[in-house]
């Protein structure tokens, strides 16, 4: 399934509850992710305003951002998150990824009794190993039942996620043996975003791993990804990030910070 999956992880973080701190706080930024998530222990909540709290379900499936969630744990968080390709999680799903934009879609309204029962034996399983090897066998099983073929526009939409490939929409559709229309319709329902939008965002990624990874000032690290000018990077920033660069490190984000999660 590498074709779909890019990675398996775990996450259990316990915070100590003598301390009296707040439930953990994150704010994930614009991304092209696309992920199925199960939440085992204490329950997440999604945070997409001030004092509006919404919990997540157990199982959820997500897709591309393009505006920042934020994202509050509790004090014994225990997940493990299934990283897709571009285009992974419609082929494993058969959803049209434009209803999990910004959002996310429970679990069980897409596999139904079967994952529900995959998360009650996640929930006693004894060790991290098992838990792995149980979802593992989960996809392969939907993998063998339910999955798409593979075309062309798979295998482009992953090439897309490389921030220094300068080709046109126009070429990107010619690679995916499609029309510029055909591309950018089924790009939309293959991803969630259209082809444009997807580009800008993984620039916007590029950018912050610049940032987090080099010395570069901010005009730096504009040269190095692509931007024509400082201003460009600063209203690409603000359109997904919701707070300028000089607040970068201020902001416990995801993926940018020592809580990795997408």
């Amino acid at each position: 399934m590498r074709d779909l999956i890019r990675e398996v992880q775990i996450y259990h973080i316990k915070w100590n509850e003598e301390e009296n701190i707040p439930s953990p706080f994150i704010t994930c930024l614009a991304n092209t992710e696309q992920n199925l998530y199960f939440v085992l222990k204490d329950p997440m909540k999604v945070v997409p305003g001030v004092k509006i709290e919404i919990p997540a379900p157990p199982v959820f499936v997500t897709g591309p951002k393009y505006k920042p969630v934020g994202l509050m744990f509790g004090k014994d968080h225990l997940m493990i998150k299934v990283a897709f390709h571009p285009t992974g999680t419609y082929r494993l799903c058969g959803i049209n990824m434009k209803q999990t934009v910004n959002s996310g879609i429970d679990g069980v309204r897409i596999w139904g009794a079967d994952v529900a029962d995959l998360l009650e034996r996640l929930r006693k399983a004894s060790s991290y190993d098992s838990m792995a090897r149980m979802v593992s066998s989960f996809l392969v099983m939907k993998f063998d039942s339910t999955c798409r073929p593979k075309e062309p526009i798979d295998q482009v939409a992953i090439q897309m996620l490389d921030p220094l490939c300068k080709r046109s929409l126009t070429e990107w559709a010619s690679a995916a043996c499609l029309s510029l229309r055909q591309f950018e319709r089924n790009f939309m329902t293959r991803v969630g975003i259209s082809p444009n939008l997807f580009i800008r965002i993984v620039r916007f990624e590029y950018a912050l791993r610049t940032k987090s990874t080099t010395n570069k000032s901010w005009s730096g690290v504009a040269s190095e990804c692509g931007y024509t000018d400082s201003s460009h990077l600063l209203k690409e920033f603000k359109r997904f990030a919701e707070f300028p660069p000089s607040e970068f490190y201020r902001h416990p984000t995801s993926g940018h910070s020592s809580f990795k999660t997408g």
